[in-house]
C-alpha cells in the first residue's frame, strides 16, 4: 500500500502486519459468522490510505504524518472485540469503540516503541475519532491527528455503505446500525440539520433512509481541503444521496445535499484552473 511507505511518516509496515495478526486472531474466536469484523480489516486499510493522501496534500511534519498513519490503521482496533462481546457496532448498544480502542492498544503494548509524543497523539486520535465534536480546548497536534482520522474514516464508510445499500435487500442489520428499511420512519432532526448545513447525530436516526442522509451531511464536517474534495468527487457520495426518495419528506434533504456536492466539485475544478 502507498501510504505505508510515505517517507515523511517513516515504515510503518511492522504496524500493519500486527494489526492482520490481530484481526486474524479475533476471527479465529468467532464462533458465528466473521464477515463483519473481516469488514472492518478491509475498511481500516482503505481508511489508512485515504490518510496517507491527506497527509502527503497537507506536508504535515513527520511526527504528524506518522501519529495520523498509525491513528488511522488503529482508529477501530476494537470493533473486533466489540462484535464478538456484544454482536453489533453501535456504541450505544455496547461500548465506546474510540475508548475501547485506546485501551487494547496500551494492553496490546504495539505502541511501545514508539516516541512519545507520537504514542500520545496515537492513542488520543483513537480514543477520540468517533466523538460527534472535539474538545474545544484539545491542543492543536492532537485536533490535526483526531481530525485526519475522522476525515479519512467518513471517506471509507462512504464506501462501505454504498457498496451495501446497493446490493440486495435485506440489508445486514450490523451494517446498518440495526436500522429499520421502513419508509415510514422518518426523523425530522435528522432532515433538519441537512438542510441547514449541520452535521446529523446517530443518536437521531431512525432508519436507514435517515442513514443516508447523515451521510451526506458529513461534507460539512471534512476538515482538510483535500479530503472535502475526495469526499464532493466521491461516486459513492453521489449514489448514496441520489438514491433517496425523490418525493415526501425526504426530497428537500436530497436536493439540498446534491447542490451541496456539486458546488464542492466546481470550486475544486477552479482551483485547478486557476493553479
Amino acid at each position: 500500500m502507498e501510504a505505508i511507505t510515505l517517507p515523511e511518516a517513516g515504515d510503518i509496515l511492522p504496524h500493519v502486519k500486527w494489526f492482520a495478526a490481530y484481526a486474524g486472531r479475533q476471527y479465529d474466536r468467532c464462533e458465528g459468522d466473521d464477515g463483519p469484523m473481516r469488514l472492518k480489516e478491509k475498511h481500516t486499510l482503505a481508511v489508512l490510505g485515504h490518510a496517507g493522501s491527506i497527509v502527503r496534500k497537507e506536508k504535515f511534519s513527520p511526527r504528524i504524518s506518522r501519529a495520523c498513519l498509525l491513528a488511522a490503521l488503529y482508529h477501530d482496533v476494537a470493533r473486533f472485540e466489540q462484535y464478538l462481546r456484544y454482536g453489533t457496532f453501535r456504541d450505544g448498544e455496547s461500548r465506546n469503540h474510540g475508548l475501547w480502542g485506546a485501551c487494547i492498544l496500551k494492553r496490546e503494548g504495539c505502541l511501545a516503541h514508539e516516541a512519545v509524543p507520537v504514542r500520545r497523539l496515537v492513542l488520543a486520535a483513537v480514543a477520540m475519532h468517533n466523538r460527534y465534536a472535539l474538545p474545544a480546548a484539545l491542543p492543536a497536534d492532537a485536533a490535526c491527528v483526531t481530525e485526519v482520522v475522522r476525515d479519512a474514516d467518513k471517506l471509507d464508510i462512504l464506501r462501505v455503505m454504498d457498496e451495501h445499500l446497493s446490493g440486495p435487500r435485506p440489508y445486514c442489520p450490523t451494517v446498518v446500525l440495526n436500522l429499520p428499511d421502513a419508509a415510514d420512519k422518518v426523523s425530522e432532526k435528522v432532515l433538519e440539520d441537512a438542510l441547514r448545513g449541520r452535521v446529523a447525530a446517530y443518536a437521531d436516526l431512525r432508519s436507514v433512509n435517515d442513514f443516508r442522509v447523515l451521510l451526506g451531511t458529513w461534507l460539512d464536517d471534512m476538515h482538510f481541503a483535500c479530503s472535502r474534495r475526495l469526499f464532493a468527487e466521491s461516486p459513492h457520495a453521489l449514489r448514496l444521496i441520489a438514491d433517496l426518495p425523490q418525493k415526501g419528506p425526504y426530497a428537500a434533504a436530497r436536493a439540498c445535499l446534491l447542490r451541496r456536492l456539486e458546488t464542492v466539485r466546481r470550486e475544486s475544478m477552479s482551483s485547478d484552473g486557476a493553479a
